[in-house]
């Protein structure tokens, strides 16, 4: 995750919108496919507009996110600075009230989608990492096609997932090998560890949402929102709540690390290319001075 600002005004739309009023689906498609539906400032703030939209409206029983395009659900979150060279400042590197700032409304999206009274179905393609991985774990239920690729790169820039979901869908061991690696997974594999439902040749993806809609409205729609809200409450008596909550503030304490500071430095100095060269293929100790 970076810190980063954004011209929203200027921007089309980065979500599209419809009613299946015959399945009675409210359909939100994260709509940037150049950028592989990287969460942007602009996207949340539609995002976060059209899922207030759906949950008012009483002909809609079920809300379906989704990915434009056949590359991502979600990328992770936007990672290009708000200059229009695509280049980095030479003071590249946040404050951590900076961090905890974009935090606060980075993270909406996870709270949002969780608290939301209707249940909420992710239909996954493509890749799925860091907070769009986020994104579609607060969903109530997760689809994906075959090509799904499911994880948290991010952590190798020196942060923390800034809402903390991974201990909540799989067990411990497999939340510290997936956050201790920063390594990508399939969607099998995904199935197994507990972050999927099930996983659908691509083709068959949506009408197996559909299918799964379609169970869904053989119950009343209130006792829908009656459990969702009884075992999002269970999950929270576990520590679901506090633990999505705290760990934005670790992440804003983590960035500031000696790795952390360096990866801004190097997006800084030589531009994205860099930055991810060192996210994802220098080894790293337990800081810099210890290399050798």
């Amino acid at each position: 995750l970076l810190f980063c600002k954004y011209h929203v005004r200027t921007m089309p739309d980065a979500i599209s919108y419809e009613i299946d009023e015959q399945r009675h689906i409210a359909h939100i498609e994260l709509d940037r496919p150049a950028s592989m539906n990287a969460l942007s400032r602009q996207l949340i703030d539609e995002y976060l507009a059209a899922l207030e939209q759906a949950e008012s409206d009483n002909q809609v029983r079920v809300i379906v996110v989704s990915g434009s395009g056949d590359q991502a659900f979600a990328a992770g979150f936007d990672m290009e600075p708000e200059s229009n060279d695509g280049e980095y400042s030479s003071d590249a590197v946040p404050s951590v009230k900076d961090h905890l700032d974009v935090f606060e409304w980075a993270t909406e999206p996870v709270y949002a989608t969780w608290d939301c009274s209707k249940p909420v179905i992710a239909a996954v393609q493509g890749y799925c990492l860091s907070g769009g991985s986020d994104l579609a774990m607060a969903c109530d239920i997760v689809i994906a096609a075959e090509d799904a690729e499911f994880g948290y790169p991010g952590v190798r820039q020196g942060g923390v997932p800034p809402a903390l979901t991974y201990p909540f869908v799989m067990n411990l061991h497999e939340a510290k090998e997936m956050l201790f690696s920063g390594k990508t997974i399939d969607s099998e594999r995904a199935q197994e560890l507990g972050m999927v439902n099930r996983v659908v040749p691509t083709q068959e993806l949506m009408s197996e949402v559909h299918g799964e809609v379609a169970e869904i409205r053989k119950v009343p729609g209130q006792g829908v929102r009656i459990l969702k809200q009884v075992l999002n409450g269970i999950a929270e008596e576990q520590g679901a709540r506090p633990g999505m909550k705290y760990s934005h503030l670790f992440d804003a304490l983590a960035h500031r690390t000696e790795y952390g500071k360096e990866f801004y430095n190097r997006g800084a100095e030589g531009g994205m290319e860099a930055a991810l060269e060192f996210m994802n293929e220098r080894d790293k100790m337990m800081s810099p001075e210890h290399e050798e």
